[in-house]
């Protein structure tokens, strides 16, 4: 073994760890709302093993390329062979060292107790990890956690927001106030609503709910904002949800 290359620390490899799932976290948060949430709502039992699969594959397969993935790349860090540093493993074996990424608590458990700080599915590939680059700065890793953090962020307030556009209640909204005529008298003939809707979805266990939105609306004079509010009565023999309408605020904004 090359005395050059010292195993990682068990704080680096925690810190690697946390960059890689904040920046898979984002990237399947918005596969799954952007892309897949219409056949989500109407085919979870297909979809749902599907993503899982995606899921177990992009954290088995975070190492491939070079032995490191952000994480590791920010933090120094590589995956080598246990026999030789010096020799970066098969994609296999890359891939195959994070299939019991998902039992964490086990090879944390292993990388604290073990005498050479190995967990389980480097022990099974024949892999280690190792400080390939001494020289990290704090900046660079502050940056990247931060810039992580505000993707985060904002893909959640976009997931949130398209999970309320999708919502079958949204579309009543939008359609109640196409047709309020106190909405035209001061709009105008409506040429677009806004991007990003406020609001909130509530069910209990009797099937009652309630679902309320504030939208902007645009038209030929101005623009404003409509709270609308609808509740949402339980589904029966088989019908779809139906909503009544409650309530609707306008505002001149």
């Amino acid at each position: 073994m090359n005395e050059e290359l010292k195993r990682a620390s068990f704080e680096k490899r925690l810190c690697a760890f946390l960059i890689d799932h904040v920046a898979l976290t984002v990237f399947l948060m918005i596969g799954l709302f952007g892309f897949a949430w219409d056949y989500l709502q109407t085919s979870i039992e297909y979809v749902l093993p599907v993503f899982m699969l995606v899921v177990l594959i992009c954290y088995c397969s975070k190492d491939i390329f070079g032995g490191a993935g952000l994480g590791k790349r920010v933090m120094g860090l590589a995956v080598r062979s246990s026999e030789d540093a010096e020799l970066t493993p098969s994609p296999f074996k890359l891939f195959l060292r994070n299939i019991l990424t998902f039992v964490w608590p086990l090879e944390v458990i292993m990388l604290l107790c073990s005498n050479d700080k190995r967990k389980i599915g480097d022990r099974i590939a024949g892999t280690d990890v190792y400080a390939i680059s001494q020289k990290i700065r704090p900046a660079v890793v502050i940056a990247v956690v931060i810039s992580l953090l505000v993707v985060f962020a904002s893909s959640l307030v976009l997931v949130v927001n398209s999970i309320l556009r999708n919502h079958e209640s949204y579309m009543i909204a939008i359609a109640h106030i196409e047709s309020s005529e106190e909405v035209r008298s001061i709009v105008g003939d409506i040429t677009r609503f806004g991007f990003f809707t406020s609001g909130s979805l509530s069910t209990n266990t009797s099937g009652f709910g309630e679902a309320v939105y504030t939208i902007r609306v645009a038209g030929e004079h101005s623009t404003m904002r409509v709270r609308d509010s609808l509740i949402e009565l339980p589904m029966k023999a088989g019908r779809l949800l139906e909503f009544d309408i409650i309530d609707i605020n306008c505002k001149v904004y």
